[in-house]
């Protein structure tokens, strides 16, 4: 068991520009950068010794070369004293103003910042659970290579920005491994079931390139370096299951999938150990979507399917991309006034996932 404790946390670090050019930036809408403190002693209080964090690039690295880290020190001591590692996310979507994110040397600059991360984690003492290069490329590619939605604004164009956030994740690894991080490299990658309506053969060929780009890129990464990923981290939430060019689909339609095949599936192809990277609902269906998800990955585990852990993101509310309208959801309640307080319900859930963490596993974790 790579991480302290089963069941992560994760505290939503989107930094990306939208269509409209406006910076998003979850972790300052959220207040976590100076509540943190409090937010890492309600994680502990839930049982939860492991999360997920974002580097925001374009506060660090506003100068190139020049790296100041004044906007995540709060986060990264407030984890650290509270007994909490945290995975690290390099590139969150986010880049400084003026970075190309389609120039030759965009890997290169990823990378130089991977390397100062890891010399200021080790300076300040600060557990690291493991990396996660870029967040969901495949999400990252159709988003703003295909669509035009945020950050490079393409479209027509999403196989070419997933090349370059695969060269983006190549450079992060190997400029890890020189400066001597162990932990394992992640991916948070969608998982997902698209399904044509009945009889529509052209919607059944285009639902099932969905389903088999998503895997692209990790499919990609194995290929052309079997160490490049550790840890398969897949990002599933209860909109992960849709028609083609239609309605999402629940439980009680025959062509949901349930979590527990899905993840058997994924480990089948990519013979890597898996984890669910980012998982949740918002409220008030939290503690049933958990619910779900803890005994799903119960069947998953009994069937032999090596999963790692599970994250909960985002652990705390957060204000929505596009409306900044105020999203429930997680273990952490955050109130108009930047209160914080648990739910009961989730504390309850955090309970379950963690319950799945053996005694067999927490021993190989402790050894």
């Amino acid at each position: 068991m790579p991480f302290r404790s089963f069941a992560l946390g994760g505290f939503e670090g989107s930094t990306h520009r939208r269509r409209d050019r406006r910076r998003v930036d979850t972790i300052a809408s959220s207040a976590h950068d100076t509540h943190a403190a409090r937010d890492y002693a309600l994680m502990r209080e839930t049982g939860i010794l492991s999360t997920r964090e974002a580097l925001r690039w374009h506060l660090i690295e506003q100068r190139e070369g020049r790296f100041d880290w004044s906007s995540a020190l709060p986060v990264i001591r407030a984890a650290r004293d509270n007994g909490v590692e945290v995975v690290w996310d390099i590139c969150h979507w986010g880049v400084p103003e003026g970075v190309d994110v389609m120039a030759t040397d965009f890997p290169a600059r990823v990378a130089r910042l991977a390397r100062a991360a890891v010399r200021l984690l080790r300076d300040e003492g600060a557990p690291v659970a493991g990396w996660v290069p870029v967040n969901e490329m495949s999400f990252w590619a159709w988003a703003g290579g295909d669509m035009g939605h945020f950050e490079p604004w393409l479209e027509g164009r999403g196989d070419d920005l997933k090349r370059q956030l695969f060269r983006a994740h190549l450079a992060v690894v190997s400029e890890l491994r020189r400066a001597g991080a162990r932990e394992p490299v992640i991916v948070a990658e969608p998982l997902i079931n698209v399904v044509p309506e009945p009889g529509d053969p052209e919607a059944a060929r285009l639902a099932a390139g969905h389903n088999e780009g998503s895997f692209a890129i990790v499919d990609w990464l194995l290929a052309e370096d079997r160490d490049a990923i550790d840890i398969v981290g897949f990002n599933h939430y209860p909109h992960n299951q849709w028609v083609w060019d239609g309605p999402q689909i629940w439980w009680d339609d025959g062509r949901f999938r349930r979590l527990a095949g899905l993840l058997a599936d994924a480990h089948a192809r990519f013979r890597k150990p898996l984890m669910l990277a980012e998982t949740g609902a918002e409220e008030p269906r939290g503690d049933m979507w958990l619910a779900y998800v803890a005994e799903e990955l119960g069947r998953a585990l009994e069937a032999g399917v090596p999963v790692e852990g599970a994250c909960i993101y985002p652990v705390m509310d957060y204000a929505g991309w596009d409306n900044d309208r105020h999203v429930p959801c997680g273990p952490i309640l955050r109130d108009a006034v930047q209160h914080r307080h648990l739910r009961p319900g989730q504390v309850r859930a955090v309970a379950a996932l963690n319950a799945l963490a053996t005694p067999a596993r927490r021993a190989s974790r402790a050894a």
